[in-house]
């Protein structure tokens, strides 16, 4: 059932992110990302209300630490992805935000089976595999433009790592403060850097999708890791790209290249394997 609630995170994740790379062709990414937090937030206001229980300060805290890695990792992604080769950054993004969760849960003293271990490596190589939109020699990315990526990737990490602190019970405030303090971190660093233009009815229509979906995959994030390891849920919710990459084959007709075939078929084998494992 834990690993059931990541794969629905990576699917929430990966749905809003296909979503959101349609609205930035009608709006600036920065607008999208920080009205994609500020409707999040929203969203969560009424879910906690419902779900009862005061809200303590250590709650505030680490939900804050994970809102600002949120709303840094996202800014830190796009740049990579408007500075270079797309194929790299994505991929780099991928793996870095699967394996700091990982790494984390090992260092906690989670041991996942024999067959689950090798399931988190294939599905590492498949999250990878999959995020190559394009082919590129790492020689044609430059440097800066890598460690973006991969600084961003730790940090959506991050993102997961500390959304686990809080105590179960504690869980549906963690998402509030993240996604409002996610909000608040993205408007204030971005203000002076985006022309003030007013959201239209139209990208407003558009982009709600994507905040109530960002906000639903962490709602289904903290469910899993309530019930089971922290190193297995938040590695399937990492999965996001396989379903942004299979919402583009569906919807917009994208062909599938044959690295991001093989990087499915990884990922069926590496699901299959934590399942057993």
């Amino acid at each position: 059932m834990a690993l059931l609630f990541g794969l629905l995170t990576a699917l929430m994740l990966g749905v809003g992110d296909f979503l959101a790379g349609r609205v930035t062709r009608e709006a600036p990414v920065v607008l999208v990302v920080v009205y994609a937090q500020l409707i999040g937030a929203l969203v969560m206001v009424p879910i906690v209300l419902t779900s009862g229980g005061a809200l303590e300060l250590t709650t505030v805290f680490w939900g804050a630490l994970s809102g600002v890695s949120l709303g840094a990792g996202f800014m830190l992604y796009f740049r990579s992805l408007a500075d270079e080769k797309m194929g790299i950054a994505s991929a780099l993004t991928g793996v870095a935000s699967a394996v700091m969760p990982v790494a984390i849960g090992f260092s906690f003293g989670e041991r996942p089976g024999a067959a689950a271990l090798i399931g988190i490596v294939l599905v590492i190589i498949a999250v990878a595999l999959i995020s190559q939109k394009e082919p590129a020699s790492v020689t044609d990315v430059s440097r800066g433009a890598m460690q973006k990526a991969f600084v961003g990737g730790l940090l959506f990490g991050l993102f997961f790592v500390f959304l686990n602190v809080p105590a179960s019970e504690q869980g549906m405030w963690a998402v509030l403060i993240t996604m409002t303090s996610s909000f608040m971190f993205t408007a204030v660093f971005l203000s002076g850097r985006v022309s003030h233009t007013p959201a239209t009815a139209g990208f407003i229509k558009l982009i709600i999708p994507v905040g109530v979906l960002q906000c639903l995959g962490a709602v289904t994030y903290v469910l899993g890791v309530n019930i089971g390891l922290l190193s297995i849920v938040a590695l399937a919710g990492a999965m996001s790209p396989v379903f942004t990459v299979l919402c583009a084959r569906l919807i917009d007709n994208e062909q599938l290249t044959r690295i991001q075939t093989t990087g499915f078929a990884l990922a069926l084998a590496g699901i299959t394997l934590l399942v057993t494992g």
